[in-house]
């Protein structure tokens, strides 16, 4: 939008706010789950000439894989009126 090339590819993050329930994920809804979200990030993405270079294979053990799932779903709830 900007027409500067390092911002080729660049994108407005969108909330994380109620993550769980907006399968699926990715800008082409090429991911069907958290799970499978936290397996891409964690692999190092999908490389590519945009590819921000902050983005890299993490060496994460499974239990932490779960706990960012977990934190993830933890986003979602009902909201409540205040008290009166």
């Amino acid at each position: 939008m900007t027409g500067r090339p390092e911002d080729e590819g660049a994108f407005k993050t969108p909330t994380l706010r109620e993550v769980a329930r907006t399968a699926p994920y990715m800008h082409d809804g090429s991911l069907a789950t958290l799970d499978a979200v936290v397996e891409f990030y964690a692999g190092g993405g999908r490389g590519n000439p945009s590819l921000d270079p902050e983005i890299r294979r993490l060496r994460l053990s499974e239990d932490e894989k779960q706990a960012i799932v977990a934190f993830l779903r933890s986003l979602s709830g009902s909201i409540r009126e205040g008290i009166r």
